[in-house]
């Protein structure tokens, strides 16, 4: 079982790694309409945002109520706070950062993917309800992958400097949900220039058949589990799954 500070020394250094390209490819996959109009329907007064990177997402909710950020990456935090409106701090998702503080939590892009034992899942999930306070919501943005699919998504990210194009590669990690994902990027300049960078990780993915359980075990009670941020079900093959949960203790 990997440690609490392997965990994050290895999540630090990926986004370390990635970051220049991960700061042009992470304006596309803000998805920013969708965290708005979640905001303004659950009306909150105070706003968590669990995994915040760059802050984007942190930015745009603090226009509706006050929102904090937490992330592991501190070259993220430092960009985010020179950057973005909004408050960020360096916290561990597993560990409560604030004590029923917050009447929404938002988990934008997955960032307990990176937490790769079940026990780091559960610890995390706990945090979450830890920091809700009583009828709050949490909503998640999760990893969902079918089993034994090998994926290749190709994507193309247009930028002010260029084109981004990113190659994914998914597969299935021994048993369970793991999967290893490898990346890379290749950034066309308009210069004529080129940059490249491959870099991978390990990620766990979201169970459709026990996702309910997991949340219900701390406390979290799933009033929709979705297939995309456009309200689809949860067909096969769905590469997300969007919950929005809410604390019943």
């Amino acid at each position: 079982m990997a440690s609490p500070s392997g965990e994050i020394s290895s999540a630090r250094a990926y986004y370390r790694k990635i970051l220049p390209f991960y700061a042009k490819e992470s304006v596309a996959r803000a998805h920013l309409a969708f965290w708005r109009a979640t905001a303004r329907r659950l009306r909150p007064a105070r706003i968590l945002e669990l995994g915040s990177g760059l802050g984007r997402i942190t930015a745009a909710l603090s226009d509706i109520a006050p929102c904090v950020g937490i992330d592991v990456s501190l070259e993220m935090l430092g960009d985010a706070t020179r950057a973005r409106r909004g408050r960020f701090v360096a916290a561990d998702l597993r560990r409560p950062a604030f004590v029923a503080a917050f009447d929404l939590i938002v988990a934008p892009g997955d960032p307990f993917s990176h937490l790769t034992t079940l026990e780091d899942r559960r610890r995390a999930l706990r945090a979450v309800a830890a920091q809700l306070t009583p009828g709050g919501h949490f909503v998640l943005d999760g990893l969902y992958r079918r089993r034994h699919e090998v994926a290749y998504p190709r994507r193309r990210v247009r930028h002010e400097a260029g084109v981004l194009e990113i190659d994914e590669a998914w597969f299935p990690a021994g048993v369970g949900d793991l999967w290893s994902a490898r990346y890379r990027y290749v950034d066309r300049l308009r210069d004529g220039t080129t940059k490249t960078l491959s870099a991978a990780f390990m990620a766990r993915a979201w169970n459709r058949r026990t996702i309910r359980a997991e949340l219900e075990a701390v406390g979290l009670r799933v009033r929709s589990l979705r297939g995309d941020f456009d309200g689809r079900p949860l067909g096969a093959g769905a590469r997300r799954l969007v919950v929005v949960a809410r604390r019943t203790r």
